[in-house]
């Protein structure tokens, strides 16, 4: 009878590692040593901070302690920082005086405590010592008087200067924000046809000059109304333009709306065919079919107006829902652009929708490229009345549309309502969209500084 055998363990052979986890020392961890350093004396750090301030680094600040009316209110504090209270003041600077001081009580960071740490490598040694959380401001340094304004003792003027400095210094919170209000509100003297008339650079006082270069320092780094116009234009659902062209026709091509491989593959010889043989050829949209006899005699016009009958087609089919609009299925999108190969098709679902919906961003960019599209069929003079009807939009949207891509919104002439047969009721309806240049796009709108 053969020996039984012994079961090996699991994992005798090590090819499985063990699932515990293995503390790793981190080397030199362990040997720094964290002291917090108890203040005893009168002076501790300062973390300080300048909040809308540019302040000079080369200015000293001089201390100042008191005793703290509420040092029993502040439990957890030690040292000179419970039981005094310190402000810091300069006044180097010319025009401006600094003054620091601790957060009061009752405000946001009354409780909360600072701490400065010392590290030295050396010894691997950290000290920790509480330290004072201060905030530094300026403050404009009220200009002497001259005598000469003091001497008509009767007069209002002087006599409600004299209140509001008084108020500003001594008053409350309420009647400070009155009287500021009141000096932010005053109606200014008009001036004189004199003082319009002269061209001198304002000269400003030493006050206004420093603060003039306080705010240069800080605003330095805001971007200006033509950065902002310009990163705003590009954000903008529409073609992107030429803004070198030299002639219209160079603003917006046809490489660039369609694109020179989709040109190739739109097919045009249905209508070419239906052309030679005097039919008429009717389609869903009256823009296009009312052109396609005179844009006949130019192959790449022919298919610039089978392109942007498709598009139109491509967004007739959607359903609208709230703010977007939904594709359909897939064959039913098909259906709506008949004789259209699928790489036309494809390119208009993929440049104008993701995922089966057109944002609002993409449906303003259908819109826009229309446009375009358009301009180039008609010579960069549009009616902008049939494509209205075949977007079903206002007359002031489709205007606004138009006005995006750079073309100005003009009425019909005497010759346009002659060759189109308007009265003048009519022509009221009409509009043209003519591209020229130099390009006028619709500015933004900022708030000054």
């Amino acid at each position: 009878m053969s020996e039984p055998t012994k079961k090996r363990k699991r994992n005798a052979d090590g090819s499985q590692k063990s699932s515990k986890k293995v503390a790793v020392e981190t080397p030199g961890a362990s040997e720094v040593t964290v002291t917090v350093v108890q203040n005893t004396d009168d002076w501790a750090p300062i973390v300080a901070s300048t909040p809308g301030l540019a302040f000079d680094k080369s200015l000293s600040l001089k201390p100042y302690t008191k005793r703290r009316s509420n040092a029993p209110q502040r439990p957890g504090q030690s040292g000179s920082i419970a039981t005094n209270e310190l402000l810091i003041e300069s006044s180097e600077h010319p025009a401006i005086d600094y003054v620091g001081r601790e957060e009061e009580a009752g405000g946001t960071d009354s409780l909360l405590k600072h701490y400065i740490g010392v590290y030295d490598p050396a010894t691997g040694g950290l000290q920790v010592i509480e330290s004072r959380k201060m905030t530094v401001r300026g403050i404009v340094r009220a200009q002497n008087a001259a005598p000469e304004a003091f001497a008509e003792k009767g007069d209002y003027k002087n006599m409600r200067e004299l209140r509001n400095d008084l108020g500003q210094t001594f008053g409350t919170k309420k009647s400070k924000k009155a009287i500021a209000s009141l000096t932010e509100n005053a109606i200014s003297k008009p001036r004189t046809a004199a003082e319009l008339a002269n061209t001198e650079p304002v000269k400003h006082d030493a006050v206004t000059a420093a603060m003039l270069r306080n705010m240069a320092e800080v605003t330095s780094g805001m971007a200006t109304t033509e950065e902002l116009q310009t990163v705003v234009d590009e954000s903008k659902p529409r073609p992107r333009a030429n803004l070198a062209a030299e002639s219209p026709k160079d603003v917006y091509t046809i490489d660039d709306l369609v694109g020179s491989e989709i040109m190739k593959v739109i097919p045009v010889k249905e209508w070419q065919d239906a052309v030679k043989a005097k039919e008429q050829i009717i389609t869903s949209s009256k823009f296009v079919s009312d052109r396609i006899l005179l844009a006949s005699s130019s192959v790449p016009k022919l298919k610039v107006l089978r392109y942007l009958l498709t598009i139109l087609e491509f967004y007739g089919a959607t359903i609208p829902r709230r703010g977007v609009r939904a594709l359909p299925k897939k064959d039913e999108l098909r259906k709506a652009m008949p004789g259209i190969p699928e790489a036309v098709a494809g390119n208009i679902q993929r440049k104008f929708s993701d995922h089966g919906m057109m944002s609002k961003f993409q449906m303003d960019l259908l819109i826009t490229n229309v446009c375009a599209l358009a301009l180039i069929v008609d010579n960069f003079e549009v009616d902008v009345y049939d494509l209205r009807e075949d977007l079903k939009l206002e007359g002031k949207q489709m205007q606004t549309y138009f006005s995006e891509i750079g073309a100005r919104i003009m009425a019909a002439n005497e010759g346009e309502k002659k060759r189109l047969g308007l009265d003048k009721a009519a022509a009221m309806q009409h509009k043209f969209a003519r591209l020229r240049l130099p390009l006028e796009f619709p500015k933004a709108k900022f708030a000054r500084k």
